[in-house]
C-alpha cells in the first residue's frame, strides 16, 4: 500500500487562507492549525485504510508567512502528542484508528472549547501613506482640527524606529510615523524627502501644545521632541493638580496599561491591542523578523505602524477610564507620565566610566582570584572545577567529609546558604565564597561593564518604569543599580565612575525610607517616637526588644534588632528570621513575639492590611498605586502566605517608590527652574547621584536634601545623606 505523504507547511497553509479567521479563548488566530487538524480527521474517517504521513521539511521558510510557520510549529507538536510515530514518518505512515480519531478530537475541544469558530474582530481602517510635503502639511493640519476640538479627542501616533548598529550609544534609526485621528483613517508618513525627524518632532511639539497624544512608549520618542507638558514646566510634584481633567495630556498607553496590571511585567502594543480591544495584531518580531524595519516590505510597515497608532488612540479613553476608576489617574498623570521624561532625560546624559581603570580592577580581580584558586586545590588535594556545583559538592562532602544538607538527584547542593554555615569552621569554604564573589565582580562588572562603555566614554543605562509590581524603577543593559555594596571590593568598583572634568558628584540617599514609612502607616507611637528621638533606631528597638539600657546594647544584639526591624518591613516569617540570623525557629519566634509586644501598632497594621488585600485583591500606597495579589486566593498554601508577605510589604515598597519619584521630579524641575549646569544622572533605589558644576556644589546639595526630604509628609522626619565626592565611592 503506498503512502500518501502530506506537506504539512502547505497544509497549514491551505486551511489558514480556507478558513475565517477565529482564535482560541486567548485570542490567538487558529485558523491554520484547527482547520488542518479538522481535515485530517475527516480524511482518516473517509479512508481508514490510507497510510498517510506528515513531512514538515520546507526548502524556503521565507515563502510563508510568520502566522504559517507559527501554527505549522504547533500542528507539528500536536502529531508528536499522539504518540503515532507514523504519523512523522515517511517511510512507514500510519492509517486511522479509534484512538487518533478520539486524540485529534480531544484536541479540536483544547483548541476551540466550545467546538465552535470564535471569529476575531479585525482592523477596520483605510489605511494611507504620503511623503508629499504638501499633503503631510495638510493631514497635520488636520490632525490639530480634531485634536484640538477636546480634550478627549486622542491623537495616536507611532514611531516606526530600530537601534541603530552600536547599540552602546542607544540611537535609533527613524523610518516613519503613523498618525490616526478620526474614526477609521489611519495614515503612515515615511522619513524621506523633506520629511525629517526635526520636521516630525516639531509637529508633534506644536500638536502637543492643544491636542491629547496617545502613543505606546513615549520615551522611546523624546529624542525628537519634547512635549509642551514638559518644556514649558519648572514645577515639582503637586498632588493637588487636576490640570489633567480639564486640559489636554500626553497618554503613554504603556504606562497606563502597566499601572493597570503591574504583574504583567512585558507589556507590547500587541498586548493592549488584545487586551482592550480584542483584536489580536500580530508580533513585531513575526512581522519583520531577525531583519528588522530596514529590509522590510513598504506596506508591512505602513500597515503595522498605523494599526499600532489606532491601537493608541483608541485604548487610550480605555485606559484612562480604568485609571480613574481605580483612584490612579493623579499617579498617572502627575508622577509617572514626567517621570518618564527625566528617566530619558537621565539616559541621554550617562555616566562616565574609565575603561583603563576598569581593565587595572579586573586585572587586581584576577590575581586574588587565582591566588584562591591554588589555595583551594590545596586543601582540597587535587584540582577540580570550582564552579561546578556537582564536582565542589563531592570534594567538599565526600572527600573531606564535611557535614551534608540532603543530597538530591542532581547532587549535593552547593548554594550559598549552605556554604555560608559551613565558612566559619572551614577555611576552603570561606575560600571558596570570597572566589565566587570575586568571580562575578570580574566577569558581571569588571569585564562586562565595559562592553557598555560608548562612544562618548558614558554608559547609558536604560530605566524602566514599568516593570516592577511595586513601582521601583529598575535599570537594564547594563544594571547600574546591582552595583555591589556589600564588600570593600565591590564598593571600590565605584572609583571608575567619575564627573567629568571639573565636576563632582554629589550623591544623597534616604536613610531607612522603608522603615519610616512603616512608622507612618503603622501609626504605633513608639516606633513613631522612636524616630522623633533622632537616635539610632535599631539600638533603640534593641533596647525595648531586648529589655536594656540604650547605652548597655550589645553589637549582637543590634544586628538583631537591625535583622527583625528589616524582617518586619519585608514580611519576613519566624523561618525566614531564622534563616537571615541562623538561629533557631523558636528563637526567632520569640524575637518577633517581643517586637510586636514593643510596637503592637505594627502587628495591628499587617493584620488589616493582609485582611484588605483580601477583601479587594490588590494592595495600595498612600498615593494610590495598587498590586494585585492573586496569590492570597490560592489553594496552594506557600503561595497563599506568599501573598500575604506581599499584602504586607507591598504598600512600604510601593509607597517608597513613589516618594522617591515624586523626589526626583522635585530635584529635576527645580534644577531645570534654577537654570543650572549640573545634572541628575542616576537613581539607584533610595539614592540619586547628581553630575554637579563646582560652583553649585552648596545649591544642589541643599536641593537634593530639601526636595528629597520634603517629598512626602509623614508622622516621622525623613532623614537625607548627602555627599560630595571627586567619583562614585567618594561620594557614597
Amino acid at each position: 500500500m503506498s503512502i500518501n505523504v502530506i506537506d504539512a507547511t502547505n497544509f497549514i497553509k491551505d486551511a489558514f487562507y480556507a478558513m475565517p479567521v477565529f482564535s482560541d479563548e486567548s485570542g490567538n488566530n487558529i485558523s491554520g492549525v484547527y482547520g488542518a487538524l479538522y481535515k485530517l480527521k475527516s480524511m482518516l474517517s473517509e479512508n481508514e485504510e490510507a497510510l498517510i504521513a506528515f513531512s514538515f521539511e520546507k526548502d524556503n521558510e521565507s515563502e510563508y508567512t510568520p502566522a504559517v510557520v507559527d501554527q505549522t510549529e504547533k500542528f507539528a507538536e500536536i502529531l508528536k502528542g499522539a504518540g503515532i510515530p507514523g504519523l512523522l514518518d515517511v517511510s512507514n505512515g500510519t492509517s486511522a484508528s479509534p484512538e487518533l480519531i478520539t486524540y485529534l478530537e480531544g484536541e479540536l475541544l483544547k483548541l476551540s472549547p466550545t467546538g465552535k469558530v470564535s471569529v476575531v474582530p479585525k482592523f477596520e481602517l483605510n489605511i494611507s501613506v504620503t511623503s508629499d510635503l504638501g499633503e503631510v502639511e495638510e493631514i497635520f493640519k488636520k490632525a490639530y482640527e480634531y485634536g484640538a476640538g477636546a480634550k478627549d479627542n486622542y491623537i495616536g501616533y507611532f514611531l516606526m524606529r530600530e537601534r541603530t548598529a552600536d547599540k552602546s550609544l542607544g540611537k535609533k534609526d527613524t523610518f516613519g510615523i503613523a498618525l490616526c485621528y478620526g474614526e477609521k483613517n489611519a495614515v503612515y508618513i515615511p522619513l524621506e524627502n523633506f520629511i525629517t525627524e526635526s520636521y516630525i518632532g516639531n509637529k508633534l511639539s506644536e500638536l502637543s501644545k492643544d491636542c491629547s497624544l496617545a502613543t505606546f512608549d513615549i520615551k522611546d520618542g523624546y529624542d525628537l521632541f519634547m512635549p509642551f507638558e514638559i518644556s514649558e514646566r519648572t514645577t515639582g510634584y503637586d498632588k493637588e493638580d487636576t490640570g489633567y481633567l480639564t486640559s489636554p495630556k500626553c497618554f503613554d498607553t504603556l504606562i497606563g496599561a502597566y499601572l493597570c496590571n503591574p504583574i504583567k511585567n512585558d507589556y507590547s502594543v500587541e498586548d493592549i491591542s488584545k487586551e482592550y480591544l480584542k483584536i489580536p495584531f500580530e508580533k513585531r518580531n513575526d512581522i519583520f523578523g531577525k531583519s528588522g524595519i530596514k529590509e522590510a516590505d513598504a506596506g508591512k510597515i505602513a500597515g503595522y505602524a498605523c494599526k499600532a497608532a489606532y491601537i493608541c488612540k483608541a485604548t487610550a479613553p480605555l485606559i484612562r477610564e480604568k485609571l480613574s476608576k481605580t483612584g490612579m489617574e493623579n499617579l498617572f498623570y502627575n508622577i509617572e507620565m514626567p517621570l518618564s521624561y527625566i528617566l530619558f532625560a537621565m539616559e541621554k546624559e550617562g555616566i562616565i566610566a574609565k575603561k583603563d581603570e576598569l581593565k587595572a580592577y579586573s586585572d587586581k580581580l584576577a590575581v586574588r582570584i587565582s591566588e584562591l584558586e591554588k589555595a583551594i586545590y590545596e586543601a582540597a588535594g587535587c584540582e577540580f572545577n570550582i564552579n561546578s556545583p556537582k564536582q565542589l559538592g563531592e570534594v567538599l562532602f565526600e572527600k573531606l567529609g564535611l557535614p551534608a544538607e540532603k543530597k538530591t538527584k542532581s547532587g549535593y547542593s552547593t548554594a550559598a546558604d549552605v556554604l555560608e554555615k559551613l565558612a566559619p569552621d572551614n577555611k576552603i569554604v570561606a575560600d571558596i565564597l570570597e572566589y565566587r564573589g570575586l568571580a562575578k565582580l570580574k566577569s558581571t562588572y569588571a569585564d562586562g561593564l565595559a562592553a557598555y562603555i560608548a562612544g562618548d566614554g558614558r554608559i547609558h543605562t536604560s530605566f524602566n518604569q514599568t516593570i516592577t509590581a511595586t513601582g521601583r524603577i529598575s535599570s537594564t543593559e547594563p544594571n547600574l543599580q546591582n552595583i555591589p555594596m556589600r564588600t570593600e571590593e565591590g564598593r571600590l568598583i565605584r572609583k571608575v565612575f567619575v564627573p567629568k572634568d571639573g565636576y563632582v558628584f554629589a550623591d544623597a540617599d534616604y536613610s531607612q525610607i522603608e522603615l519610616r514609612i512603616l512608622a507612618h502607616m503603622s501609626e504605633d507611637k513608639g516606633l513613631i517616637d522612636a524616630y522623633h528621638e533622632g537616635k539610632d533606631i535599631h539600638r533603640i528597638t534593641a533596647s525595648k526588644v531586648f529589655h536594656v539600657p540604650f547605652e548597655d546594647v550589645t553589637p549582637l544584639q543590634r544586628r538583631n534588632a537591625k535583622a527583625v526591624n528589616f524582617g518586619i518591613v519585608y514580611g519576613f516569617s519566624s523561618f525566614g528570621l531564622s534563616q537571615d540570623l541562623s538561629i533557631s525557629r523558636s528563637e526567632a519566634k520569640e524575637y518577633m513575639d517581643k517586637y510586636f509586644e514593643t510596637y503592637p501598632g505594627v502587628k495591628e497594621y499587617q493584620d488589616k492590611v493582609i485582611a484588605s488585600a483580601k477583601a479587594d485583591g490588590v494592595s495600595d500606597t498612600l498615593f494610590g498605586r495598587k498590586r494585585p495579589i492573586p496569590e492570597l486566593k490560592a489553594s496552594n498554601f506557600n503561595l497563599r502566605q506568599f501573598g500575604e508577605r506581599v499584602a504586607m510589604n507591598a504598600p512600604i515598597q510601593g509607597t517608597a517608590a513613589d516618594i522617591m519619584k515624586i523626589a526626583m521630579i522635585n530635584v529635576f524641575f527645580r534644577i531645570k527652574r534654577e537654570n543650572l549646569k549640573s545634572r541628575l544622572i542616576l537613581q539607584i533605589h533610595d539614592e540619586l547621584v547628581i553630575e554637579t558644576a563646582p560652583d553649585e556644589k552648596d545649591t544642589v546639595t541643599e536641593i537634593l536634601t530639601k526636595e528629597m526630604e520634603n517629598a512626602a509628609d509623614l508622622s516621622v522626619p525623613m532623614e537625607v545623606d548627602c555627599h560630595i565626592g571627586n567619583d562614585w565611592y567618594e561620594s557614597k
